[in-house]
Parts: structure tokens; sequence; C-alpha cells
């Protein structure tokens, strides 16, 4: 009992508009108002339409059958009324239950069955068949404008929605190449309010930084930028809320990956918070830590020595002159160290260049030891290195240093346990507060190591300037 009363609840919303017309039918039966066809042939057409319009049928049959048999009950129930073309609104009815169901294809359909129809009951009513309350005349002229107007409505209509189809298509494919590149690509898209919050991140976040899209929404982006990029990070957001959306800003931080890695990311962002589609900043980000380390790779080939990673001469001498603008500036004395191997050249015709080169190494490595994270150390050339001292009293400490670098490098000049016999002249020039350029302080320093060197190995000069020069040198 409870299936036929829910297949016949079903039947019934199916075939509402059917079931509602033979209602009316009824009401005008009662009143005389419908012709003389009996009721019965009412109620059979109209159970016939309802069961034409339930969705199995629909589908056994084929819509384009469906829609001319439903066209051809509705007519005889229209004729069968006795007044033929002047209920022709059920055929638009029709039409546009059709059009929503499957689209601009069933107006061509839908106008046919409502053409063939129509001329099928006019020749029933020209022969006598059934009763018109019109005469023959005025029911054919009136069936030839409904049918003209039925086909105009019909192709309009179907017109219509031929171009929603294909703007929605249009929309459609637009929005899944969209989703396919938010989902597929290999940049991270964010969208967030004015004060950082995050209210949507694209399905890649997934794949680049190991965090479920959910996981980042509603947080601040800002609390996954490395400590030392918290500061540009807040100025490329004060540039943005200062910008509108035809100001594209950039910048490339270190953000923290969900494995808790540090990973450096190329961030494009732009302030669309007044589109009124978008209401948000909206950020690319892709990961360039592989580039970043291949651009470090490469400034640092060009700024340090290949062979002791020491800073190159280039590379000193600029490390030298911001000593000495930063000595300038805070007032105190900056020293440069001129350091020169003795007896390297017999540890090479002696050993081979494999023992200097890693003898220059251990060198380099002992240097480095003994200067502060605030000096600079670096290899000049051949056997020469240079110190940068950035914050020397007096001469005097100076030379402790220079003294101290002496003792270290005689001390372990040893290659595999070989003691090498090495020692290391330095020459030492001071620079006060604006007293000499880069330039100049390492003349002078390289001067005062060549006097060292005449006073014999492990030995250390402050340059001092003669008093007299020859008018010739």
């Amino acid at each position: 009992m409870q299936t036929f009363v829910a297949r016949a609840t079903q039947f019934a919303r199916n075939g509402m508009e059917p079931i509602l017309a033979l209602v009316a039918i009824v009401i005008l039966h009662g009143f005389g108002l419908v012709g003389g066809a009996p009721l019965w042939a009412f109620v059979l057409l109209q159970l016939a339409w309802a069961a034409l319009q339930q969705p199995w049928v629909r589908q056994r049959s084929g819509e384009d059958r469906s829609i001319g048999l439903q066209m051809v009950v509705a007519t005889c129930t229209m004729y069968l009324l006795g007044w033929g073309a002047l209920l022709a609104v059920v055929h638009v009815y029709i039409l546009t239950v059709h059009l929503r169901r499957t689209g601009a294809q069933a107006w061509k359909p839908a106008a046919t069955a409502s053409v063939l129809s129509l001329a099928a009951g006019q020749v029933a009513v020209s022969t006598g068949l059934v009763h018109s309350n019109l005469d023959v005349a005025q029911s054919n002229a009136l069936a030839l404008l409904v049918a003209l107007a039925m086909v105009a409505t019909a192709r309009t209509l179907g017109q219509f929605v031929a171009e929603r189809e294909q703007a929605q298509a249009g929309a459609q494919l637009s929005e899944d190449r969209f989703r396919a590149l938010v989902r597929d690509g290999s940049e991270v898209i964010t969208m967030s309010d004015a004060e950082g919050n995050v209210s949507w991140v694209s399905p890649a976040a997934a794949v680049v930084m190991g965090y479920k899209p959910e996981e980042l929404r509603g947080r601040v982006m800002n609390g996954l930028f490395h400590p030392e990029d918290e500061v540009a990070s807040m100025e490329l957001f004060t540039r943005l809320l200062a910008s509108d959306s035809t100001v594209e800003h950039s910048a490339e931080l270190r953000v923290r990956h969900a494995n808790g890695s540090w990973h450096w990311h190329e961030i494009i962002s732009r302030n669309m918070l007044a589109h009124p589609a978008v209401h948000a900043i909206v950020s690319h980000q892709r990961d360039i830590t592989e580039r970043r380390a291949v651009q470090d790779r490469i400034a640092y080939a060009a700024s340090h020595d290949s062979l002791t990673g020491l800073a190159n001469g280039p590379t000193l001498k600029r490390d030298l002159e911001r000593a000495l603008a930063q000595g300038t500036r805070y007032q105190h004395p900056v020293a440069m160290l001129f350091c020169d191997l003795d007896g390297f050249k017999s540890v090479n015709d002696t050993y081979g260049h494999d023992v200097g080169d890693r003898l220059l190494q251990t060198i380099s490595t002992v240097i480095k030891n003994m200067t502060r994270d605030t000096d600079s150390a670096g290899r000049l050339g051949g056997d020469e290195f240079g110190v940068v001292l950035t914050r020397v009293r007096n001469s005097e400490e100076a030379l402790s240093v220079a003294q101290r670098v002496i003792d270290a490098i005689t001390g372990n000049a040893s290659v595999a346990g070989l003691k090498l016999e090495i020692g290391c002249s330095v020459g030492v020039a001071l620079a006060y507060p604006g007293g000499s350029d880069a330039k100049t302080l390492m003349r002078h320093a390289d001067a005062a190591m060549y006097r060292s060197k005449r006073r014999g190995r492990n030995n250390s000069t402050v340059y001092v300037e003669e008093e007299v020069s020859a008018p010739w040198s």
C-alpha cells in the first residue's frame, strides 16, 4: 500500500499540470462549457499527458517524440473543448518546459508538432469531426495566425536559450580552466583581508608547502615568514594597503613549510579589496629555493676564492671600503693587515702544488679563526692574504693581532702531519676617520709588509709616512 501511495504521489508530482487542467475541465463540464465531448475522453487525454511527463516515459520515448506526443494530446484537448487554436497557450507551455529540460534543440520539434497538430485539428473542424465554438473561416484564420506566432515564438526562445547555453558553456570552460590551473599549478594563490587573515588558499598549497588549504585559512600568513624576513613582509603588506589593483608588489621571503623547513618564496601581490568581485588581497607564491641556491652559489663563487673559501681581492676591497665608511661615521680607526707567507715557494718546489694548496687552505682557516665576526679576511692572490680590522683603538692593538696571526700560522703550518717551515710577514696600515681610502690603505699595508720582509721572517711593521720623498720617487 505504501509503495502504491508513493508511486501515485510521484506520478501526480511529475504530471501536476495535466491533473490541474483536468480539475478545471471537470468544473467547466459541470457548467456545460466543454462542448459535446464526454468527460471520460478528457480524463483519458489528461492522464495520457501526465504519463508522457513521467521521466521514465520521456527517457524511453526520447525527448523529440515526447514533445510531439504531448503536443498531440494537448491539441486534442483544445479542440474537444470547442475553442481550438484559442487555447494554443498550452503549446507555449510545453515548449518552455522542454526548452528548460533539453535546451535550445527542443524548439524545432516543438514548433513542428504544434503546426502539424493545429493543421490536423483544423481538418477535423472543417470536416465536422469535432465541434467548434467558432465558425470554420474564423477558426482557420485563427489557427493560421497562432501557428505562425508559435513558430516565431519557438524560434526566438530557442535562439535565446542557445545564446545562454553558449555563454554558460564559455563560462564553464573558463571556470574549468581556472580550476585546473589553480589545482595543478605550481603557484600557491591566497586571498586575504585588510588585516592579513587568509580567506582562501588554492589546492597547490598541499604540493608546494605541505599544508592542506583549510590549515592556512583563517590565519595570518605573516606567522609563516622567517623571523629575519618579518620586517620585509610587513613592508610588503604596507605597500599593498597603500596602493590599488593597478600596482603589483613583489618580495622574496622565506616561508616555513609544513615539515618545518624554510623555503624561499617569490610573492607577487595586488590589492584588490576594492574590486567588487574579489574584495581581497590576492597573492601568488612560488618556491624559488633552488633558484636562490644557484644565485647564492654564483654570488659566492664571484666573491670568494675558490681554493680557500676566503673573500677574494675585489670583495675584500669592498669590505674595506664599507669598514672605512663606518669608521668615519662612528669615529673609530680601521686597520688593514697585508700578510705574505715566508718560505712558501720552497714548499711548492719540494712537495708539489697539491701540498702547497692544502697548506694554503690550512692557513686560511687559521687566519679566519684569528679574526672577529665583524672583521674580514681574504686571499689577495698566491700566498698573500689580507685582514680588515673594523674597529681598533690604535696601532699597538693592530700589531698585537698581526703577531697572533704570525704565531698561529707558524704553529699550524703542517699538512697531513708533515711539519712545514713556513713563516709570515705582515704589514699594518691604520686609517683614522676620514683619513684614507681603501686603495691607499691597501697600498700602505703592502709597503709595510715589504719592510717586514726586509727585517726577516715572522715580522710585522706599521706603515709610517716618509717625511721626505725624493723628487724622482
